[in-house]
Protein backbone atom coordinates (compact mmCIF):
# COMPACT_ATOMS: atom_id res chain seq x y z
CA UNK A 1 0.00 0.00 0.00
CA UNK A 2 1.48 3.39 -0.97
CA UNK A 3 2.39 5.77 1.83
CA UNK A 4 1.14 9.34 1.67
CA UNK A 5 2.94 12.06 3.64
CA UNK A 6 0.86 14.69 5.45
CA UNK A 7 0.10 17.63 3.15
CA UNK A 8 0.59 20.36 5.75
CA UNK A 9 3.22 21.39 8.28
CA UNK A 10 7.01 21.21 8.16
CA UNK A 11 8.60 18.16 6.60
CA UNK A 12 12.17 17.34 7.64
CA UNK A 13 14.47 14.44 6.89
CA UNK A 14 17.21 13.55 9.39
CA UNK A 15 20.39 12.58 7.61
CA UNK A 16 22.03 11.22 10.76
CA UNK A 17 20.98 7.64 11.56
CA UNK A 18 18.55 7.02 14.43
CA UNK A 19 18.27 3.64 16.15
CA UNK A 20 15.60 1.57 14.40
CA UNK A 21 14.47 0.14 17.74
CA UNK A 22 13.28 3.53 19.00
CA UNK A 23 9.52 3.84 19.19
CA UNK A 24 7.15 6.76 19.27
CA UNK A 25 7.94 7.73 22.88
CA UNK A 26 11.72 7.83 22.41
CA UNK A 27 11.47 9.64 19.05
CA UNK A 28 9.12 12.26 20.57
CA UNK A 29 11.55 12.74 23.47
CA UNK A 30 14.40 13.24 21.00
CA UNK A 31 12.30 15.68 18.97
CA UNK A 32 11.22 17.65 22.05
CA UNK A 33 14.72 17.93 23.53
CA UNK A 34 16.46 18.80 20.27
CA UNK A 35 18.11 15.40 19.85
CA UNK A 36 16.98 15.19 16.22
CA UNK A 37 18.39 18.69 15.53
CA UNK A 38 15.31 20.00 13.76
CA UNK A 39 14.42 23.03 15.90
CA UNK A 40 10.84 22.17 16.81
CA UNK A 41 8.91 24.55 19.08
CA UNK A 42 6.61 21.85 20.48
CA UNK A 43 3.37 23.12 19.01
CA UNK A 44 3.74 23.44 15.24
CA UNK A 45 2.74 20.60 12.93
CA UNK A 46 5.80 18.64 11.88
CA UNK A 47 6.73 15.45 10.07
CA UNK A 48 10.22 14.04 10.66
CA UNK A 49 11.65 11.21 8.56
CA UNK A 50 14.47 9.17 10.13
CA UNK A 51 16.52 6.17 8.99
CA UNK A 52 18.43 3.52 10.90
CA UNK A 53 22.20 3.07 10.49
CA UNK A 54 21.90 0.25 7.93
CA UNK A 55 19.30 2.25 5.95
CA UNK A 56 16.84 -0.65 6.07
CA UNK A 57 14.17 1.09 8.19
CA UNK A 58 12.51 4.45 7.81
CA UNK A 59 10.48 5.92 10.68
CA UNK A 60 8.10 8.77 9.95
CA UNK A 61 7.06 10.73 13.04
CA UNK A 62 4.16 13.16 12.62
CA UNK A 63 2.92 15.54 15.31
CA UNK A 64 -0.02 17.91 14.95
CA UNK A 65 -2.76 19.43 17.11
CA UNK A 66 -4.61 16.08 17.31
CA UNK A 67 -1.70 13.92 18.44
CA UNK A 68 1.35 12.00 17.31
CA UNK A 69 1.78 9.01 15.04
CA UNK A 70 4.79 6.97 13.99
CA UNK A 71 4.95 4.91 10.81
CA UNK A 72 7.68 2.39 10.05
CA UNK A 73 8.63 1.58 6.45
CA UNK A 74 10.99 -1.25 5.56
CA UNK A 75 13.39 -0.21 2.81
CA UNK A 76 14.39 -3.03 0.53
CA UNK A 77 16.81 -2.57 -2.34
CA UNK A 78 16.16 0.30 -4.65
CA UNK A 79 17.14 3.79 -5.68
CA UNK A 80 16.28 5.41 -2.34
CA UNK A 81 18.51 3.04 -0.37
CA UNK A 82 21.39 3.55 -2.82
CA UNK A 83 20.95 7.34 -2.75
CA UNK A 84 21.07 7.30 1.06
CA UNK A 85 24.16 5.08 1.20
CA UNK A 86 26.10 7.09 -1.36
CA UNK A 87 25.08 10.50 -0.02
CA UNK A 88 23.55 11.49 -3.35
CA UNK A 89 20.15 12.36 -1.91
CA UNK A 90 19.35 16.03 -2.61
CA UNK A 91 19.48 18.45 0.34
CA UNK A 92 15.99 19.69 -0.49
CA UNK A 93 13.19 17.80 -2.15
CA UNK A 94 9.45 18.09 -2.48
CA UNK A 95 6.89 15.99 -0.64
CA UNK A 96 6.04 14.33 -3.93
CA UNK A 97 9.66 13.26 -4.51
CA UNK A 98 10.02 11.87 -1.00
CA UNK A 99 6.72 10.01 -1.31
CA UNK A 100 7.78 8.51 -4.63
CA UNK A 101 11.08 7.32 -3.13
CA UNK A 102 9.38 5.88 -0.04
CA UNK A 103 6.89 4.06 -2.25
CA UNK A 104 9.56 2.57 -4.52
CA UNK A 105 8.65 4.63 -7.56
CA UNK A 106 12.31 5.07 -8.39
CA UNK A 107 12.12 6.30 -11.98
CA UNK A 108 9.49 8.94 -11.19
CA UNK A 109 11.36 10.04 -8.06
CA UNK A 110 14.64 10.45 -9.92
CA UNK A 111 12.94 12.68 -12.47
CA UNK A 112 11.42 14.79 -9.67
CA UNK A 113 14.72 14.96 -7.74
CA UNK A 114 16.84 15.93 -10.74
CA UNK A 115 17.72 19.63 -10.69
CA UNK A 116 16.15 21.63 -13.52
CA UNK A 117 18.35 21.84 -16.59
CA UNK A 118 19.54 25.22 -17.76
CA UNK A 119 18.55 26.36 -21.19
CA UNK A 120 21.39 27.24 -23.50
CA UNK A 121 21.09 30.84 -24.44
Amino acid sequence: MPYSLPRTGRLLMCREPVCGRFGIHRLMAMLSTGGLKVGWNGSEEITVVTFNKRRTLCKILHADEWGVDCTTRILSSGTFKVMLETGSLPEAMTRETLEALLNGQNKEALELARPPSRLAG
